[in-house]
């Protein structure tokens, strides 16, 4: 018996999961790899699964009033994780999921007809998002430096001086793997200073940085930032809960706050408060210190292990190099096949699932971004797919 802290792959009898049984569903083929959707193949830490079923021992699953504890255990994450102290009575507000969270954020800090600013490539939900909510998506291309993405200050200032009014970020960024340095993240900062911009953070991600690597909020660069940023939090991708649909903000200006509450009020969102949910991040922000940094060394050397892979035995692709997340960015440009019928082919002769990086913007194209968080078995045999898919199209 370990001491529920150890990794643990899931069981996939009777389950039903959008990774795995929805694409062998799709495809029609038993023996496909999933590596697309973004959540993990490892099982949940026993701490938050024991909290769920302690709720559901009790046998109330109506309303729930948001305990201190809750609160206190966001404050302690944040310091313990990033040396970040807030208020978290005041700072601190609850949602249904992080792009709902989203939404709130940017229907609170735009109105329609404004540009956003997001650094592409980047998840395809944030450019729909913006677009389907009749707001102009400005798309600020990350650049490499030596193979590792930074960001673009030049290029940012330009997108800023054309008008726009919000900067959102992901840190650590989807799909390049990056945690956002203090400085990189300064320097947007100054930025958004300069032309007077607001700025959205979304740190789903922000508990999957590699050994050693530190996540930095951007917020907690000074008071004067955080006044004009609202941070967008949840366990969903740090502790595989995805499935659960809750998510917090962080946001110290107390004006933002009051319109983020009227704006959740808006959809009647202040009873849509998932009791599994919040007992979730307690158990998960308590108890699981020790399992989140067994995730860490796995998902780092799943990614190294991708990297080493490609450099040695497939040298006409290349690894983005990364430092967080559970992401492998891969650039297939050379092979010379159509963006657009990527996935597909690879889908199609190998029957591995990708996410195909043409929905990522501008940079996306004629790469694709690989989940790592599974079995090493996984990631050997989809290695193994892909060098001859890439003999065969080289």
């Amino acid at each position: 018996m370990g001491d529920g802290q150890e990794l643990r792959l899931v069981d996939p009898e009777g389950l039903c999961r959008l990774k795995w049984e929805y694409e062998q569903y799709r495809t029609g083929y038993d023996d496909m790899i999933g590596m697309g959707t973004a959540d993990m193949d490892y099982m949940s830490p026993e701490p938050i699964l024991q909290a769920i079923m302690d709720i559901a021992r009790r046998g109330h699953l109506g309303y729930p009033m948001i305990p201190d504890e809750y609160y206190d255990a966001i404050h302690d994450w944040l310091l313990r994780q990033a040396g970040w102290d807030i208020n978290a009575m005041d700072s601190i507000c609850r949602n249904s999921g992080i792009y709902i969270s989203a939404w709130s954020a940017i229907d609170v800090l735009t109105k329609p007809g404004d540009k956003i600013v997001i650094f592409t490539p980047v998840h395809f939900c944030f450019k729909r998002m913006i677009d389907m909510n009749h707001r102009v998506t400005i798309e600020c291309p990350l650049i490499q430096i030596d193979g590792r993405y930074t960001i673009n200050p030049d290029a940012l200032e330009a997108c800023l001086s054309s008008g726009a009014r919000l900067i959102w970020i992901c840190n650590p960024h989807n799909p390049v793997g990056r945690a956002w340095t203090p400085k990189e993240l300064q320097a947007i900062a100054d930025l958004a200073e300069r032309y007077d911009v607001q700025i959205l953070s979304d740190d789903v991600y922000s508990g999957l940085t590699f050994p050693g690597v530190k996540y930095t909020p951007i917020a907690s660069l000074s008071k004067e930032i955080s006044y004009r940023t609202v941070t967008l939090c949840s366990t969903s991708k740090t502790f595989n809960t995805t499935a659960l649909l809750h998510s917090y903000i962080v946001a110290e200006n107390p004006e933002t706050m009051k319109l983020y509450k009227e704006s959740m009020d808006s959809l009647d969102l202040r009873y849509s408060t998932d009791i599994m949910g919040i007992y979730a991040l307690i158990a998960a922000y308590r108890h699981c210190d020790g399992w989140l940094a067994n995730v860490r060394r796995q998902l780092q050397k799943n990614y190294q292990t991708i990297a080493d892979y490609c450099q040695e035995h497939i040298p006409m692709i290349s690894v983005a190099k990364a430092d967080s997340t559970y992401f492998a960015w891969i650039d297939m440009r050379k092979l010379g096949i159509n963006p657009q019928q990527l996935r597909y082919e690879l889908e199609r002769e190998e029957h591995i699932i990708p996410e195909n990086g043409l929905r990522s913007g501008k940079g996306g194209s004629g790469f694709i971004r690989l989940n790592t968080a599974t079995s090493e078995e996984n990631i050997i045999n989809a290695m193994r797919r892909l060098e001859h898919f890439c003999r065969n199209h080289g």
